[in-house]
């Protein structure tokens, strides 16, 4: 799969601040791509991305494109890498081969020397 519109966001990690992200992301009309694997895949493309806000009293489905895998032809705009930091290491080899110039690491207690 390639994507090269103007507006394309992916965001790696479907979990709960992954899937926050990619509802603000839609919300402000980009475009948005959800990397995901097994069950959860096949739950964002039947349901799409659920919220419940449970202050506000509703709840929000926005839909995303949705990939289990990210290849190396792939060419985003940006891609938001949101998961725990003792997974990176998994992931940064893919992100290193992808073509998309700009990544953002989220996470919670990260190491940079680690990651080097």
């Amino acid at each position: 799969m390639r994507v090269d519109p103007a507006n394309s966001r992916p965001s790696r990690g479907a979990g709960v601040l992954g899937s926050y992200l990619a509802h603000v992301l839609v919300r402000g009309g980009n475009d948005v791509t959800a990397l995901a694997r097994g069950r959860r895949t096949e739950e964002l493309e039947r349901d799409g991305i659920v919220i419940r806000h449970h202050i506000q009293r509703k709840t929000t489905v926005d839909r995303t494109h949705v990939i289990e895998s990210l290849a190396e032809n792939d060419t985003y705009d940006l891609i938001f890498v949101v998961m725990k930091y003792t997974d990176f290491p998994a992931i940064l080899p893919i992100l290193a081969k992808n073509r998309s110039r700009n990544i953002l690491l989220v996470g919670k207690n990260t190491d940079a020397d680690q990651m080097e």
